[in-house]
């Protein structure tokens, strides 16, 4: 008998279960079975038990097994090519049939306070095309939002981040760059200069934003990578638009999003020389197969960020 002809007469005792199935995709993308139990809500030991049936299942290891944790065998990789389709297709079928009874799950959407304002509006009537899955919301500074999704309090986030900034355990997409940018009044002494000195900057108080604020993070490293002190704050506060009025009333300096200027701030932007402060916001998610409301979410995001750099006013 051919090899073929083997393959064709064998036959599992069994189908595969989708719970296995999702267990078995979890842990090749963490790494873990542990770190999969724990997502999926399940005992290590029931999760182990599991895996071990799938194997005996399939005939051959799917795993190798080290005190790092687990990776995919060649076996493995196969099957999780297919099994991995498969748990996508599943949840795309739970979305609909909880759409047809109008029980759909919420998409828990976790967004810094800049990307709420200027990313979220339009990407939420983007998504509600396409979807009538509901989105909750919570808007934090954007090192609450990544605690968020590292905890499993969130499904989605939108944060800024570094640019060389990695995750850990999130997967990170790009959206778009950003910038600290060092604005002030109109009648103040820099506005309509080419450009500052970083001496100048740190010899000036300024209005800052709070310690937890991503902004003061940006501007605080860069500092530091250049072995310089921290600016001098002249008040801090908690969000953008209280930075812009206290700027105004005290006629003083601002560090604020390049994404949150506009001209009707009546501030002007003056470069400091040889400093970077860039970044990006990006959108963020733990590892895994997604539901298909916050895939779309998701590609919702990333067409609005798209949008805004092509200059369209945000919704």
């Amino acid at each position: 008998m051919s090899d073929r002809d083997q393959k064709r007469a064998w036959r599992p005792t069994r189908s595969p279960q989708l719970e296995e199935l999702k267990l078995f995709c979890t842990a090749a993308e963490l790494g873990s079975v542990g770190r999969a139990a724990r997502r999926l809500h399940i005992t290590q030991p029931g999760a182990s038990k599991r895996l071990h049936a799938l194997e005996d299942l399939v005939g051959t290891p799917l795993f190798e097994r080290s005190a790092r944790g687990v990776t995919l065998t060649a076996a493995g990789e196969r099957l999780y090519a297919h099994a991995r389709r498969v748990a996508a297709d599943v949840e795309e079928l739970q979305d609909v049939i909880a759409d047809i009874h109008g029980q759909r799950q919420a998409v828990r959407l976790a967004i810094s306070h800049t990307a709420a304002e200027y990313l979220m509006p339009r990407a939420l009537v983007l998504m509600h095309h396409r979807t009538t899955a509901p989105v909750e919301v919570l808007s934090a500074n954007s090192r609450i939002v990544k605690r968020m999704l590292r905890e499993g309090l969130s499904d989605v986030g939108v944060a800024a981040c570094m640019i060389d900034e990695l995750s850990g355990e999130l997967e990170s997409i790009p959206l778009l760059e950003d910038e600290i940018v060092v604005a002030v009044p109109l009648g103040h002494p820099w506005a309509r200069r080419r450009a500052i000195s970083t001496q100048e900057l740190l010899s000036t108080p300024i209005v800052q934003r709070d310690p937890a604020a991503h902004t003061r993070q940006v501007v605080e490293e860069a500092l530091e990578r250049q072995g310089l002190p921290a600016v001098q704050a002249a008040l801090e506060v908690g969000s953008t638009q209280a930075a812009k009025e206290e700027a105004h009333e005290l006629c003083l300096p601002t560090l604020l999003s390049r994404l949150a200027f506009s001209v009707a701030d009546r501030l002007e932007i003056v470069p400091v020389e040889g400093l970077s402060l860039k970044r990006c916001f990006c959108v963020l998610h733990p590892p895994g197969v997604l539901p298909a409301a916050a895939l779309s979410l998701i590609e919702a995001f990333k067409e609005s960020a798209e949008a805004l750099e092509g200059g369209a006013h945000p919704d």
